[in-house]
């Protein structure tokens, strides 16, 4: 099949199945999805322009976050504030990034460099996380977690104790979540989200990697409420350096996208029943090796 635009020949069950992989991976282990969406583009349906594999991925990075978003809402995991401030400061990040991106990173000989140094950064990341048998963590934001799991498991109602508002100011935001109190700056979270969205949208990925380590490791929020901040937030910039890439004239492949996306939404839903079966240490193993491997390729190295 003849894809004009991407300026590629391919069977169309090619781009499904890795589709399928970006879902799985994503809705299983949480990152990453962004950056097997880009290495697909390139590497496995031989997309070589750079320009459109940003934005492209960048659209599959959006399916989680459509589907998850009202959902953690409806749970009262949400703390809209900062995922809105975050996404504030992450409209302008994502327009400065991908306004960059599409005339200092336009070709591979530019582009597969810096990717390569944001798959070996994440994939950095990834193992220490394995290697912390015991990460520091607030004593707060465990009492918190495990109030909401108890009131879970025995079918309590969720926004009995969920995300609620206390105070707004222009230095502090204070909000309780499991009947515990937290507070954040809403400054430092919109310059941290224009950072994190400059950096992202310039390289066609969604940003969770960074942003995730912010909220639970800087601000010590419970992982209850960190994902569905952070999806919210992702898919604002996301939506933004999409919508920027297409202003400066960059024209999606549309048929291409149709059948990755179908591939993705449904890896997102084999995800959460398969992993069950897997054990998600083995998972993050082998997604490692596969960063480390990708990182060291686009680098040349071997």
């Amino acid at each position: 099949m003849t894809f004009e635009i991407a300026g590629i020949i391919i069977s169309p069950w090619i781009p499904i199945l890795w589709g399928i992989l970006i879902g799985f991976v994503f809705s299983t282990v949480g990152a990453a999805g962004g950056i097997l969406a880009s290495v697909g583009l390139i590497s496995v349906l031989n997309v070589q322009t750079p320009n459109l594999v940003k934005p492209m991925a960048q659209v599959l990075t959006l399916v989680t976050p459509i589907i998850a978003v009202p959902l953690y809402y409806k749970q009262c995991r949400l703390v809209y504030s900062l995922a809105l401030i975050l996404g504030a400061g992450g409209v302008i990040g994502a327009v400065i990034g991908s306004s960059l991106s599409v005339s200092h990173l336009a070709d591979m000989s530019s582009f597969k460099p810096v990717f390569a140094f944001m798959v070996l950064l994440i994939a950095a990341q990834m193992a220490w996380q394995m290697l912390q048998r015991k990460q520091k963590r607030s004593e707060k934001s465990d009492r918190a977690s495990s109030y909401f799991e108890k009131l879970i498991e025995f079918n309590g109602e969720p926004c009995s104790i969920g995300v609620k508002h206390k105070l707004y100011s222009i230095n502090k935001i204070n909000f309780t979540f499991g009947n515990e109190d937290f507070s954040y700056n809403p400054l430092l979270a919109f310059f941290i989200g224009m950072g994190i969205a400059i950096f992202s949208s310039a390289l066609g990925v969604g940003g969770g990697f960074l942003l995730v380590p912010f909220m639970s490791i800087v601000l010590r929020l419970p992982m209850f409420i960190v994902a569905a901040t952070s999806a919210l937030a992702i898919m604002i910039h996301s939506i933004t350096s999409i919508v920027n890439y297409m202003r400066l004239g960059i024209e999606l492949d549309y048929l291409l996208l149709i059948f990755l996306l179908t591939g993705t939404i449904l890896g997102s839903f084999l995800g959460p029943y398969l992993s069950k079966y897997l054990h998600e240490t083995w998972l993050r193993g082998i997604l490692f090796l596969v960063l480390i491997t990708i990182g060291f390729r686009y680098l040349y190295i071997f």
